[in-house]
């Protein structure tokens, strides 16, 4: 899972600040999603995190090895996109792969960023009925301090809940949680109750930050960078979802 980073010299400076106290989360910003490995399982729903980097992606081929659904980067900061999300969209719905989308986010202290990159994503991701609740990819803080960054993030969650009238999700790692958000379980208690953990490990369970997520749990594992599917060249980053083959309570109404 490995991405590159945009030449903002805050942007670097932050990535590399995140990665040294998360080795567990790669940099999946700067266009990309990105690497870790850990043991297979058969316990949950398997499923893949996919961006640019993965090349031509062969859907058929993705469902036919079981994976059941895909999550997909659409946007970064104010005005990237992901020049294959639409496309990727479209494949993975003809062949019966659930799919949600994430932004990866550039904090800035700017005035209004935080709304600024919600409304970017929405506008690009269009999140709709069935679709996998929307996802903030939370991996470094633009040089925020920690309670500017949690306001930041309030933001953009609000923002988006109000634009698509459902609570978004958050993938982060533990230790970046603990480290920069404060492991604060603030976001748990006012209803963002769905986590998308990044721990990359062969351990039977991932470990969960903000006190087992508010009580909650997790609900998506990134348990590995480096997972091989037919279908998708290389190493792809794989998921697994905690409930059943029953996606009606992570998805858009």
């Amino acid at each position: 899972m490995l991405k590159r980073t945009v030449v903002f010299a805050t942007a670097v400076i932050s990535l590399i600040a995140g990665l040294a106290a998360s080795p567990a989360l790669a940099a999946k910003g700067s266009h990309g999603h990105g690497g870790g490995g850990g043991g297979g399982g058969s316990t949950y729903v398997p499923g893949v995190d996919v961006s640019h980097y993965q090349g031509t992606i062969n859907w058929s081929q993705v469902a036919g090895a079981g994976v059941r659904f895909a999550i997909q980067k659409a946007t970064e900061g104010q005005t990237y996109v992901d020049p294959t999300y639409s496309t990727r969209r479209t494949g993975a719905g003809q062949n019966g792969i659930e799919w949600g989308a994430y932004h990866f986010a550039r904090p800035d202290t700017a005035s209004g960023d935080a709304v600024a990159e919600a409304d970017h994503f929405v506008d690009t991701a269009l999140p709709s009925s069935g679709d996998i609740i929307p996802a903030l990819d939370l991996e470094v803080t633009g040089g925020l301090s920690t309670t500017a960054l949690r306001t930041w993030v309030s933001a953009w969650m609000g923002r988006v809940t109000t634009r698509v009238g459902v609570r978004p999700m958050i993938y982060t790692s533990p230790n970046f949680w603990k480290t920069y958000m404060g492991d604060t379980t603030a976001f748990a208690d006012q209803g963002y109750r769905i986590l998308w953990i990044a721990h990359w490990t062969s351990n039977s369970q991932p470990t969960v930050p903000a006190a087992n997520w508010g009580g909650y749990g997790w609900t998506f594992w990134q348990w590995t960078s480096c997972w091989t599917v037919p279908g998708i060249s290389g190493c792809v980053d794989g998921d697994r979802y905690r409930y059943t083959d029953n996606f009606a309570q992570v998805s858009i109404p």
